[in-house]
């Protein structure tokens, strides 16, 4: 009689700790591998020139990398709390990112609430709720930002006045 092993799947918390893991030692390929071959990174909230919805492992890994070339160095995801829905492949986490600014090496301090959906102990979906405004502040780009804005408006006024003036 021969003996079968019996895999365990992990559960779907246990991807989330595992993705965790990854993301905070800088494991972007790991990471990126843990996602099904369809797998869905979502992000509702990207502001402009970030794409809100990746489909797939390079997708997911290109822009993984290109999120880790900004001046944060990320140490923990503090108070996570997980909370179980009906469906056991899901998830919702709240938790508070916790890092340094490289440039200015202020605190950095983020809420953050993920969505997941695994399956067989592959990542089905990854919806991300951040605010990239207080990602801004966190950074110590507001100022710039604003400033941005008010020449904006000023472009637009002056504009009115050329096109309304004789």
């Amino acid at each position: 009689m021969t003996e079968s092993k019996a895999t365990t799947v992990p559960s779907t918390r246990e991807v989330l700790e595992r993705a965790h893991e990854l993301f905070l030692n800088k494991d972007l390929n790991g990471f990126a591998e843990m996602f099904a071959k369809d797998g869905a990174h979502e992000l509702p909230f990207a502001p402009p020139g970030v794409p809100k919805y990746l489909v797939g492992r390079e997708p997911v890994r290109q822009y993984l990398t290109s999120i880790t070339k900004t001046p944060l160095e990320l140490k923990t995801f503090h108070n996570l709390t997980v909370h179980e829905t009906a469906d056991p492949e899901v998830i919702i986490a709240e938790y508070e990112a916790r890092g340094t600014v490289v440039r200015t090496g202020k605190e950095y301090r983020m809420p953050y609430v993920q969505l997941l959906k695994a399956r067989n102990g592959e990542i089905l979906i990854w919806r991300d709720y951040w605010s990239p405004l207080s990602g801004v502040q966190a950074l110590g780009l507001f100022g710039m930002l604003l400033n941005v804005i008010r020449n904006a408006r000023s472009i637009r006024r002056m504009r009115k006045q050329l096109k309304t003036t004789p």
